[in-house]
């Protein structure tokens, strides 16, 4: 791996994961049902949850690549493409620590041209 500091990458993986744990801790997915609420205020109530549980949902997936990208530094395999195996741009992975591919591969998985590992 050359380029980047696995030391700083793991800092600021390790950052991001403890805000991501922080926000998912504090998400309040509960409803105060002690009162009957009219029909609009449950609408906004159950698409506010929705969205949360979306973003919830999100920022679980996220904390995922995080651990996975953690793995990787241990392993040594950090920095290279987990579909063609070549090494990610260093400008990637600072930007994106959690990339497990390069451009190229990120570009077909979004076109539904390669399946996930």
């Amino acid at each position: 791996m050359s380029k980047i500091n696995l030391k700083d990458i793991k800092e600021k993986l390790l950052a991001e994961k403890a805000l991501l744990i922080d926000k998912l801790k504090g998400n309040d997915l509960s409803i105060d049902d002690s009162e009957t609420p009219d029909p609009v205020d449950l609408a906004v109530r159950n698409y506010s949850k929705n969205v949360m549980l979306a973003v919830s949902e999100n920022e679980s997936k996220q904390l995922s690549l995080i651990d996975e990208a953690l793995l990787r530094i241990e392993d040594g395999e950090y920095g290279t493409c987990l579909n063609c195996e070549k090494e990610i741009n260093p400008k990637r992975l600072g930007a994106i620590p959690w990339a497990r591919y390069c451009l190229d591969c990120q570009e077909l998985l979004e076109q539904g041209l390669l399946d996930e590992e």
